[in-house]
């Protein structure tokens, strides 16, 4: 079978409806034959682009010589806007190869047609075919790709394990060795008990006097304060802690997080703005 190499330059567009209701839209095209996914090549988002994208994004196809001559293949061109929520449709621009495989190769400028089938904005692109050469036919829809045989990746997969060999004696190793049958006898009786009491104190020691006496050292009481048993000495003030600055870094956070949020609804709202005005109230002619 024949088939032709061919190149596509998805170069811009130019006036699109723009989906997005507060942000600038940053838009992508995905190209494939006959809308078929298994063929389909994407260009990158230009960011920030709006309604005026440029790409220039080379990509290449393959394509059945019979199957485009009976106007059997059409180039579908998919717009596109990445957003945060899911991406939104621009619309959609479908060319038959056959017309361009007449011409063979040049640039070419076609309306973008939205959900509703109105018109609205244009799309650049240029193409190229090559020669044509034999090979066999893929599986696919579209007849678009090139495939051979491919080879086996993994081996065969193991059924069963290996029995003995017939001339092997030995006995198969066990797993595990077999358990002990029983504890092993103490090495010896247990030490004899201390029959010496407890020492007497020293003297000096025991309770102290009865009466007033001097306030224990510094350690005693609650730590970090000085004073008798957490009470701080006369004339000496307690200090205030330090602020470490939480509300800052908590203000930080909330004003992030509402920034994100705000985005996340811009989404929504827009959304919700276009799917009313599709049912009903579009103006674009």
């Amino acid at each position: 079978m024949e088939f032709r190499p061919l190149e596509i330059n998805v170069i811009s567009a130019k006036d699109l409806k723009d989906v997005n209701l507060f942000t600038k839209m940053d838009v992508y095209v995905v190209v494939s034959i006959n809308g078929d996914y298994r063929s389909a090549q994407r260009t990158p988002a230009d960011k920030g682009s709006g309604s005026n994208p440029e790409w220039s994004c080379t990509m290449k196809f393959t394509v059945d010589e019979a199957s485009v001559r009976r106007n059997g293949l059409s180039l579908v061109f998919h717009l596109q806007s990445e957003r945060q929520l899911g991406d939104r449709d621009i619309g959609t621009v479908q060319v038959p190869v056959k017309e361009l495989l007449d011409d063979g190769h040049g640039k070419v400028q076609r309306s973008v047609r939205l959900p509703n089938g109105k018109a609205k904005g244009v799309l650049n692109f240029g193409y190229k075919f090559g020669e044509k050469f034999n090979g066999q036919l893929s599986g696919t829809a579209s007849g678009a790709t090139i495939v051979e045989k491919p080879a086996m990746a993994y081996p065969p997969p193991v059924t069963g394990y290996p029995g003995p060999s017939s001339g092997s004696t030995e006995k198969p190793a066990m797993a595990y060795p077999p358990p002990a049958t029983s504890y092993p006898p103490p090495s010896g009786a247990y030490p004899p008990p201390q029959t010496a009491g407890y020492p007497y104190p020293q003297p000096g020691g025991g309770y102290p006097p009865y009466g007033y006496h001097q306030a224990p050292a510094q350690g005693y009481g609650y730590p970090g304060h000085g004073g008798y048993y957490g009470y701080l000495p006369p004339g000496q003030k307690r200090q205030k802690p330090k602020k470490n600055g939480g509300m800052g870094a908590g203000l930080g956070l909330g004003l992030a997080g509402g920034l994100l949020g705000g985005m996340l609804i811009g989404d929504m709202v827009g959304d919700a703005y276009e799917a009313g005005v599709e049912d009903g109230l579009d103006f674009d002619f």
